[in-house]
């Protein structure tokens, strides 16, 4: 079922969507931002998963890829109770098979949904996120590598299981005083995805503060280190659109 909502106090305009589906007997739902904008020849689709103890309104308005990008439906799903760091709260599973895969089903039932509501051009799904919703990220990269055009973590880590992950272009945005989530992860998660992508041994700029590995078929790897700590910097959001486009502009 799908209301309007509006997210007051945080987002005032424009209107969002709530959506709402039953994954294995199990209400989920997600906030999504309809593209707005003719989108060219495919249909980008986004989802923005908030990291642990987040939410889906407090990841639109602190990562607002919609604002952004108003071409692009933009899905903010909402993650259920997981136990991480000794407490229970809002977010998503670390690895494979793990809940019975409860997030990664939810993942496919948002991607038929939206789907079904849009059946004339073919789309492209992106998946980025904050944290736990960087980690779930990799996940997804791992579980549905074919159905993703392209991924942006952000203060993430890959599971072991993601060396098994098909090349596709990512962006890893990682902080150098991360307290949680330590650097050596993140650059751990990098090397493998260089693997997986076959990238280049030398990178080039990017953009400012942002290295480039070009990987096979255009599977590239872009990493940026930022000064700070377990955060999401402010101009992070459209630097992850920059990126996505660049990878519809190729299709």
């Amino acid at each position: 079922m799908i209301t309007l909502i509006a997210l007051l106090g945080q987002i005032a305009a424009p209107i969002a969507e709530k959506l709402e589906i039953k994954v294995d007997g199990v209400e989920r739902s997600a906030i999504v931002y309809r593209a707005s904008k003719p989108s060219g020849k495919v249909s980008p689709i986004v989802f923005v998963f908030h990291g642990f103890t987040g939410n889906a309104a407090q990841a639109a308005f602190s990562y607002p890829v919609h604002k952004e990008w108003p071409q692009a439906t933009v899905v903010y799903p909402q993650g259920l109770q997981v136990e991480l760091l000794g407490r229970k709260a809002p977010g998503w599973q670390i690895a494979p098979n793990m809940a019975g895969d409860r997030d990664v089903k939810f993942f496919d039932a948002l991607v038929r949904d939206l789907k079904r509501a849009d059946p004339n051009k073919p789309k492209q799904l992106f998946t980025c996120g904050m944290s736990n919703g960087a980690i779930f990220s990799y996940v997804l990269l791992t579980e549905r590598s074919s159905d993703l055009a392209a991924a942006a973590p952000v203060a993430g880590y890959a599971a072991p299981a993601f060396r098994r992950a098909k090349a596709k272009p990512i962006l890893i945005v990682h902080g150098k005083t991360d307290p949680l989530i330590p650097l050596s992860m993140a650059e751990a998660s990098l090397n493998q995805a260089r693997k997986n992508n076959q990238t280049q041994e030398t990178g080039k700029e990017w953009q400012p503060g942002y290295t480039i590995f070009a990987g096979k078929s255009g599977n590239d790897v872009i990493w940026h280190e930022h000064p700070g700590g377990h955060t999401w910097p402010n101009d992070v959001t459209g630097a992850i659109v920059k990126f996505f486009q660049s990878v519809v502009a190729k299709s």
